[in-house]
């Protein structure tokens, strides 16, 4: 389980250290002067959760068929379910606050015992919330139940899948494995490279996540340029609704009316709990090879990434980040010294003469059998080089993949020191493209002057590509308005969201809805659609029980925006008005398991 302050291993931080360059690059770029943290996370103690909402009957039910340590009501267990790692959600904890948390946390260990929990919520009107490793960034395992009922608020469970962690079978003839929906990533690779296969699905959120999370959220992972999103490698599947079970079966392709997988795919534990799946694998690759190129411009990149599409000389991943994280990943590395030094200060001195002032970095990795590669990555290296792709060798490449998953701990960092730091991702068809990326740094940095000096970071990078067009990866912070810190935060989410839905890009390409996107999902999907995903919410679950509050907009939200129900007032209630408020008492952590 991650840490509940923050991302990640409770015993990993960033590496700070490691890069002498980085803090005095950050300071002059967010106008910090001080290194001194202002806004560390409170003492654990110092958390309120509200008291639980139990609904006995279901509880004595449930205690009837399952083991004493799959269920547990303690305020610990509560506190690790009662959010993702937004910032929204960070920025609360952080402060001691938690604003829901589920009432009962329940481990199932087999897709029968979900079936079994899932008749018992719907027989006594329980909410159900999945979570796989608690990644998500838009609020999607948040506890956000608006029903009254004549006995008040229901009750709600968080479904937590990590004892459904297996890959159950694998069928090498036809390139497919079974593997149950709470596999971590991590531990899905590793039972699949015992047997020599792999399924290639390198989420940035890759150690924490799930196969069901990814299945859920239609995410995306570091080598789907080559694998294709997590839809593209799915076969078949299982999903519990509290209505019965959804099983579509395994064959290569099909014209039996809609395709059910693709509709289950991206609905965020709204119709029910994906307990497992038939996914595409491969066979784990002989070669990796990782190379870094340098470019005059973002445009340039752009370019040279459409001509290896166009021609089919397609790396198993492209990674073009533009100047402003150019900047960033060249502060992040250690500087070099002596002989290094002084090549690598000639290298510097000769590109800045002929054109690279404002270099981006690409990052491309070619995986597979030698001889694919090894031909593959001759025609595209060709095409960059045409493109005025500098080339910066292995050692670039050996650098990112080092640090590709350290760099969500840097927003934990950087909000010890009340600096509001997010990202924000869509996609958009080549023709549009640059329109978007142009647009969304332009209101983006024309916020940081109206907010005052000026001072903030934006960067942005293309991190997964296509026939028509390809994925922007943004990332912006800027100083914490003190005391309206939520306003600025949904201010830039309102900003930037806006900007990519008026510029014809996407709401989100692999982040998913929960309840931070789900009030531009008309403008998404249109009004009619809408009322079709909406028809089919009511029925496979018409109780709404399964993840209410996500994915579709919530009247008051769309009346309010996210902001209105946010309520960023309690953040500044003091701890006693807070405690008053939850009726909250203190209890030993254990005490609550159930037996």
């Amino acid at each position: 389980m991650m840490k509940w302050w923050g991302w990640g291993d409770p015993q990993k931080t960033f590496p700070m250290d490691d890069k002498p360059n980085l803090w005095n690059w950050i300071g002059n770029k967010l106008h910090i002067k001080e290194n001194k943290k202002i806004s560390e996370p409170v003492l654990r103690s110092q958390v309120i959760i509200s008291q639980a909402n139990i609904n006995e009957d279901f509880l004595q039910e449930i205690s009837n068929q399952l083991e004493k340590n799959q269920i547990f009501i303690t305020d610990e267990e509560r506190l690790l379910h009662s959010y993702g790692k937004s910032y929204a959600d960070l920025f609360y904890v952080r402060k001691g606050i938690v604003k829901k948390s589920p009432d009962i946390v329940i481990y199932p260990k087999s897709h029968e015992e979900v079936e079994v929990i899932m008749k018992l919520a719907h027989a006594h009107n329980v909410c159900v919330i999945p979570f796989g490793g608690g990644t998500n960034i838009v609020g999607g395992v948040d506890p956000r139940d608006q029903t009254v009922t004549s006995k008040g608020a229901r009750s709600i469970v968080s479904l937590d899948m990590k004892f459904m962690n297996k890959v159950m079978s694998f069928d090498p003839q036809s390139q497919t494995a079974v593997i149950q929906g709470g596999a971590l990533g991590p531990d899905l690779e590793m039972q699949l490279g015992e047997k020599g296969w792999s399924l290639g699905h390198y989420p940035d959120s890759f150690e924490y996540s799930t196969l069901g999370g990814w299945l859920a959220t239609r995410s995306a992972g570091m080598q789907s340029d080559a694998y294709g999103k997590i839809e593209d490698m799915l076969v078949s599947l299982k999903m519990v609704t509290p209505t019965g079970t959804v099983v579509t079966r395994t064959t290569p392709a099909s014209s039996a009316g809609p395709d059910l997988n693709r509709f289950i795919v991206g609905s965020e534990g709204i119709l029910g709990v994906i307990t497992e799946a038939t996914m595409r694998i491969h066979r784990a690759p002989e070669v990796k090879d990782y190379k870094g190129f340098l470019f005059p411009s973002f445009e340039k990149g752009v370019e040279a990434i459409r001509e290896c599409i166009d021609k089919n000389w397609i790396p198993s991943m492209i990674r073009l980040q533009d100047a402003g994280e150019t900047q960033l990943a060249l502060n992040m590395k250690s500087p070099k010294k002596g002989l290094e030094a002084i090549i690598q200060k000639q290298i510097k001195r000769f590109l800045m003469a002929t054109g690279y002032q404002k270099p981006c970095i690409m990052i491309v990795g070619f995986e597979g059998d030698f001889k694919n590669t090894q031909t593959i990555g001759q025609e595209a290296v060709k095409i960059l080089k045409k493109h005025r792709g500098f080339s910066l060798g292995k050692s670039v490449g050996k650098t990112w993949s080092k640090d590709k998953f350290n760099v969500p701990y840097l927003r934990d960092y950087m909000m010890d020191y009340a600096v509001m730091v997010d990202v924000a991702e869509t996609a958009a068809v080549w023709s549009k493209l640059l329109t978007v990326y142009n647009k969304t740094i332009e209101e983006v940095t024309s916020r940081f002057q109206d907010e005052g000096d000026g001072a903030g970071y934006i960067g942005c990078h293309i991190s997964h590509t296509y026939k028509t067009g390809a994925c922007l990866y943004f990332t912006y912070g800027a100083k914490q308005t003190v005391g309206k810190e939520m306003e600025q935060y949904y201010s830039y989410k309102k900003l930037i969201t806006d900007t990519f839905l008026k510029n014809g890009a996407t709401l989100t390409h692999h982040h998913a809805v929960g309840y931070e996107h789900s009030p531009w999902m008309e403008t998404e999907v249109s009004a009619t659609g809408l009322r079709a995903l909406k028809a089919v919410k009511d029925a496979l679950d018409p109780k709404n029980i399964c993840n209410p509050g996500k994915v579709l907009p919530v009247e008051d939200e769309m009346r309010l925006g996210v902001f209105g129900i946010d309520a960023p007032e309690v953040v500044h209630q003091s701890k006693a008005r807070a405690k008053k408020r939850s009726g909250q008492v203190s209890r030993n952590l254990n005490e609550n398991t159930i037996g």
